[in-house]
């Protein structure tokens, strides 16, 4: 049965779960001081410090930034960036709460309860997409010998996620409900850090496990998988599964910083998303990854935004997702915490 939680915790879940990609920053907050009101850089002032809390996976623009500074020409002139690793997106919602954080690559649906429950935001960017047939979706598999060979033979298994009410327990149960069964009475859910998923499909302590790349390439190379379902087999909205979210204060005294930021971020986004294979080797040099090097290279990606702009009509169709699980109590105002006006033109 699904557990009782604290009141973020409990919703906040990991966005894409442990991987074994990023090797840079620590997984715990900067102790960097505070620059939420540290002026823009001009006239002989300092750089402003964008302490960014990310995760470990799925975020290879914003570590290229860090690894090809070629790629950013207002690095260390506007602003310097300071990316700190958190394990889930409660982690980073705690920092950002305590202003350890400035901006957050954090999970959509994370993002629209943070913004339920008051918490100041504004979202300026998508990090990495969930689009129906369009790139690599978020696999759900199990082996290939477990007669489990469609969504009617799902029933009474045992499904593994990294966290519940998160974006990968959305998935699962949206799953579930389009195949005519109850999410709630007809499957059982286990807690299950991406790391050990494969393990526990192969130990059958699990019957289904969740796969999000580089997992899922890994998993499938191995031979003994098959994806069962995947994150839109039941949610049929391109999502921006991570966004980019800020402290509205922070963003109103550093205008002119997270432009410049966010003209660097889009350049890095552009340049991986025309020479993917090619970054990711340069990911692994740099030891910002840390996967099987073919395996990682080579793989398919997620679909990404071209320009960094979000998409509304997806935030719309996944509220009214979060809306019907109840996940939320009432919509959020999507026009007063989404502003793409801070993006290159």
């Amino acid at each position: 049965m699904r557990k009782s939680m604290g009141k973020i915790a409990m919703i906040l879940g990991l966005a894409v779960g442990l991987t074994a990609c990023g090797a840079g920053q620590s997984a715990q907050p900067s102790s960097g001081t505070a620059s939420g009101g540290q002026p823009a850089a001009g006239g002989g002032s300092q750089p402003v410090e964008i302490r960014l809390g990310g995760g470990f996976s799925s975020e290879e623009p914003l570590w290229l930034m860090q690894v090809n500074p070629s790629l950013t020409p207002n690095q260390g002139k506007s602003y310097t960036l300071n990316i700190t690793q958190f394990r889930a997106n409660a982690d980073r919602l705690n920092a950002y709460q305590a202003n350890q954080i400035d901006v957050a690559s954090i999970g959509q649906g994370a993002t629209l309860v943070a913004a339920s429950q008051g918490i100041p935001l504004k979202v300026i960017a998508s990090v990495i997409k969930e689009t129906p047939g369009k790139g690599f979706n978020t696999m759900f598999m199990a082996l290939k010998d477990s007669g489990i060979n469609s969504m009617a033979d799902v029933k009474g298994k045992v499904i593994g996620i990294p966290d519940f009410k998160s974006p990968t327990d959305m998935w699962a149960r949206a799953a579930i409900r389009s195949a005519g069964m109850d999410p709630d009475k007809d499957v059982k859910y286990a807690i299950i850090p991406i790391p050990s998923m494969a393990e526990a499909v192969k130990s059958k302590k699990i019957d289904i496990g969740m796969f999000p790349q580089p997992f899922g390439a890994t998993a499938l190379k191995a031979g003994e998988f098959k994806e069962v379902f995947n994150a839109k087999t039941g949610v049929q909205a391109d999502e921006d599964f991570l966004s980019m979210m800020v402290n509205p204060e922070f963003l109103k005294n550093n205008e002119q910083a997270v432009k410049d930021f966010l003209s660097d971020y889009v350049a890095a986004l552009k340049y991986y998303n025309e020479n993917g294979t090619e970054a990711r080797k340069l990911l692994i040099e740099k030891q910002k990854v840390k996967a099987e090097p073919d395996v990682y290279i080579n793989l398919t990606d997620n679909n990404r935004s071209t320009d960094g702009k979000v998409d509304p009509e997806g935030w719309k169709a996944v509220q009214e997702i979060l809306l019907q699980e109840k996940w939320i109590d009432k919509p959020v105002d999507l026009n007063a915490i989404i502003d793409m006006s801070y993006l290159p033109k």
